[in-house]
């Protein structure tokens, strides 16, 4: 089973957008949007931490790997005057991208279906790069590296935020939100991305393991969770309807996961050498 199938086949889109309308006839926030738009470990609050990287820096031309809905875009746009670009693999999540943006009001970016391993643009197209849960997805983390390099000006930032393997990857349980099986995952170690990305023309700046802090947030979730569903006041949209009913199952093995050592999350981020 190839990626864009874990994630298309069973995405409820028409529903969820008729579902947002009407819930939310002036248009849903960023933060009610947040539940099918930051489906990555952390939620917004991670993508906030991104966003504190990008006040530092203030790029002007931004490329977001793995762009999925687009939830990290839309932040950028209401913050940032810079230009944003989004890609993905999966066609279907870029049609729900840019419904969601038109949704919100938001200023629109370009959304692109292509492969993060060959990137369609010109070289020194851009300025930052950010990938957030993106690499676990892409087989040849090293070909993906080399891509960001090339299309990155010579003062060119990339900034992650990606889950990879733990000491403990033998006690790997499936599914979780980015696969269904192991042949749809492709972890990596710590040491080897710090490699990788030397070996790619970047310089590892800054590298925070943030496991326990998204063990946490992912508990809180699953307490959440449980009481939704027994709630009238519970949110209108949820991951199960991009991700299906195996989210029940995604979430608590995420939970395992990061307690076993599995699988841990880190915020990276590296300065182009060339």
């Amino acid at each position: 089973m190839d990626i864009e199938h874990h994630y298309s086949a069973h995405m409820a889109e028409t529903a969820l957008l008729n579902t947002l309308k009407e819930c939310y006839p002036a248009g849903p926030t960023l933060y009610q949007l947040a539940p099918i738009d930051q489906l990555h470990i952390g939620g917004i609050k991670a993508s906030e931490k991104l966003l504190q990287q990008l006040e530092q820096t203030q790029p002007r031309r931004i490329l977001e790997i793995g762009s999925g809905a687009g939830g990290l875009m839309r932040m950028i746009n209401s913050r940032f005057s810079a230009e944003v670009t989004g890609i993905d693999i999966t066609h279907r999540f870029n049609t729900l991208n840019r419904a969601l943006t038109v949704l919100t009001d938001n200023s629109a970016a370009p959304v692109i279906t292509c492969d993060a391993q060959q990137l369609p643009f010109a070289d020194n197209r851009f300025d930052c790069i950010i990938l957030q849960h993106s690499l676990l997805n892409i087989p040849d983390t090293g070909r993906c590296l080399q891509e960001c390099l090339r299309v990155l000006d010579g003062n060119g930032s990339l900034l992650l935020h990606e889950v990879l393997e733990g000491p403990h990857s033998a006690r790997m349980t499936y599914p979780v939100p980015w696969a269904r099986s192991a042949d749809q995952s492709h972890l990596i170690t710590f040491d080897t991305l710090s490699t990788l990305l030397e070996r790619s023309g970047f310089q590892l700046s800054t590298a925070e393991n943030w496991s326990e802090e998204a063990l946490q947030w992912r508990q809180r979730q699953a307490d959440k969770e449980k009481h939704s569903e027994k709630s009238p006041a519970a949110p209108p949209v949820s991951p199960i309807q991009i991700l299906g009913e195996a989210f029940k199952q995604m979430g608590p093995n995420v939970i395992t996961n990061l307690s076993e050592g599995a699988v841990e999350v880190w915020q990276l981020s590296c300065t182009a050498t060339l």
